[in-house]
């Protein structure tokens, strides 16, 4: 089925008839409006020739030619084209709880098929019977009777169609069955009713809405949905580090402390350097005073000791204490050391085990 079929359906009108016990002659589309079929017994006939204008101008013309005719207000039309000619039809007193609404309406004679053949025919209607005329595919002549006319009133409407009696028998009516689309065209348009454009319209804006927060949503719950897969990856792989972070600030501090021992075992400490001073002098040698100014130390020493060659004998080759200086304090009572700090030696680095040579062959 094409596009243009489906959109055909889906716009298809719904066709009922009146009545007593009105029915579904026709279901149509979900969009299409409803359409009441009414008996050609309520319905004057006009058909109107417009061949001879435009074919944008046809419409407007016969919309016009039609109300002209309308035989009261408040009456109703409905007008079928084939070609250039208007198929008019007038509804007098139009049933209004019938039209409530958007119900449109159709004449039931669009519903009755074309014959095979031009010629008169007699057709049985909802009520009563219409005789036609036909010439070259187009309706030439309607007329509705109650019952089937009399060979009298039968010769007077073919002769009103042009044509000559060929007998003076009046055909018998015709019954046929209800057709799926009127023989006569709409004029063109919009297919089905103004409230079903609207609904349309309403439902197509509303799917558009939908549609777009629906990918928005979309989107969201799968942006979420991936944050969510990182969040639970990056706290498994947390949870696998953390030992191995633990460890690692453990190994941290440890070197932290190690290196504070090692300073401490290499560190150029004052107290080290007392012991190193006194070590060397006679036991009776106090400590007076002690001044350290960068690579150089001043020390104050109390000693019955009074000639400096003693002294400086005692630090002649201390790897610490360089180029020392003696010299008796103003009192007499002690003396007074100069000296030149030099820096300590690296502590050596603990070789590794060598690697034990093969065993020789017996």
């Amino acid at each position: 089925m094409t596009l243009r079929e489906r959109l055909t359906t889906l716009f298809s009108p719904t066709r009922r008839l009146g009545g007593p016990e009105p029915r579904v002659l026709h279901a149509g589309g979900a969009l299409g409006p409803v359409e009441w079929v009414i008996a050609r017994a309520d319905c004057h006939y006009r058909r109107l020739d417009f061949s001879q204008l435009p074919a944008r101008q046809r419409a407007a013309a016969a919309a016009v030619a039609v109300r002209r005719q309308e035989p009261a207000p408040g009456a109703l039309h409905h007008i079928a084209w084939t070609g250039g000619i208007a198929h008019a039809w007038v509804w007098p007193e139009p049933d209004a709880d019938l039209l409530a609404g958007e119900a449109g309406w159709i004449p039931e004679t669009l519903l009755r098929g074309k014959p095979d053949r031009d010629g008169p025919r007699l057709l049985a209607m909802m009520r009563g019977v219409e005789g036609q005329v036909w010439r070259d595919g187009d309706l030439r002549a309607s007329q509705w009777w109650p019952a089937p006319p009399d060979a009298a009133a039968w010769r007077r409407f073919l002769r009103a169609a042009g044509l000559a009696p060929e007998t003076d028998d009046v055909p018998t009516p015709e019954t046929l069955p209800w057709a799926d689309r009127p023989w006569g065209d709409r004029p063109a348009g919009l297919p089905g009713s103004p409230a079903a454009l609207e609904r349309l319209a309403w439902v197509a804006g509303i799917g558009i809405v939908t549609l777009g927060l629906g990918w928005q949503l979309a989107a969201q719950a799968s942006w979420s949905f991936g944050q969510w897969r990182l969040d639970r990856q990056l706290t498994e792989l947390r949870a696998q580090a953390t030992p191995l972070l633990e460890a690692r600030e453990r190994a941290d501090a440890a070197l932290q402390r190690l290196q504070g021992l090692q300073s401490l075992a290499v560190a150029d400490s004052d107290y080290l350097l007392v012991a190193e001073v006194i070590q060397p002098l006679p036991a009776d040698t106090r400590l007076l005073g002690w001044r350290r100014e960068g690579e150089r130390l001043q020390v104050g020493l109390e000693s019955a000791e009074t000639d400096p060659r003693l002294f400086v004998s005692a630090f002649q080759d201390h790897p610490r204490l360089a180029d020392v200086a003696a010299s008796p304090l103003p009192n007499a009572t002690g003396m007074q050391l100069d000296f030149d700090l030099v820096a300590p030696a690296p502590a050596p680095t603990p070789a590794s085990d060598p690697a034990p040579a093969p065993a020789e062959a017996p």
